[in-house]
């Protein structure tokens, strides 16, 4: 108890210090990401085995899809990627002091669930800069968090942004971030957490936007499913 307790006091004061840093030095906010999301994993005893990495060489800007289900997908995501992202969240943590603030000033996509029409029109606006710098978008097509572990229904959004900049879809299937960080609970239990990174997918190679969710979906899904059945993770590239 007391070493969990140490772990998250450890792991917000270091949070605090990198946000302050990043305030500082904006411009390099793109590698603090990476280097704050490999360091919290490191304190909280995550470890990371990644499939598919070398995938990401054929891309460089990227809607990057994740399950999910836990509090540390975010930075999961970004150690095992080492994209140059930037990710959608409630708007409610744009309002808290400095994180907020470096939140808003980094170009991180606010989304106001209570009004679609402006969360669209806040995804847009904030996406078109991204792009054209060579920012990937993270995004959890489930939009909550999976309370059994299993993958949910997958909303239209990051699909329609694709096909509207024409930019490729990398499905990263992250399995067992949710045994480390349970749900509703701030237990933080040392662990692998296993992530795939899946072939990039262009909406315009199918017959519509439906089809790529099912065929995404569908592979994250069977992916999941023989983690949680078996526990490997080993039979990641066979849909290479």
């Amino acid at each position: 108890m007391i070493r969990n307790i140490l772990s998250i006091i450890t792991v917000l004061l270091f949070t605090t210090l990198i946000v302050i840093v990043n305030l500082i030095l904006l411009p390099l906010h793109n590698i603090g990401m990476i280097f704050w999301s490999k360091v919290i994993l490191f304190l909280m005893g995550v470890r990371l085995k990644v499939y598919g990495r070398e995938k990401l060489k054929k891309v460089d800007t990227a809607i990057i899809l994740i399950n999910h289900e836990s509090a540390l997908d975010i930075p999961i995501a970004v150690a095992a990627t080492e994209k140059y992202a930037r990710f959608m969240a409630k708007k409610e943590l744009f309002r808290i002091p400095f994180f907020g603030w470096l939140l808003k000033l980094t170009g991180h996509i606010p989304i106001d669930r209570e009004n679609r029409n402006k969360a669209l029109n806040s995804i847009e606006k904030v996406s078109k800069k991204l792009i054209g710098k060579n920012i990937s978008i993270i995004v959890s097509p489930e939009g909550t968090r999976s309370k059994d572990g299993r993958i949910g229904p997958f909303k239209k959004g990051a699909f329609h942004l694709a096909a509207k900049h024409d930019l490729p879809l990398i499905p990263v299937t992250l399995m067992g971030a949710r045994y480390c960080v349970p749900n509703k609970s701030f237990r933080i239990i040392p662990g692998e957490v296993k992530v795939t990174i899946g072939n990039p997918v262009y909406v315009k190679d199918f017959q519509g936007i439906g089809e790529c969710i099912q065929k995404v979906r569908q592979e994250m899904v069977t992916l999941k499913d023989n983690f949680e059945k078996t526990g490997s993770a080993e039979n990641a590239e066979l849909h290479s």
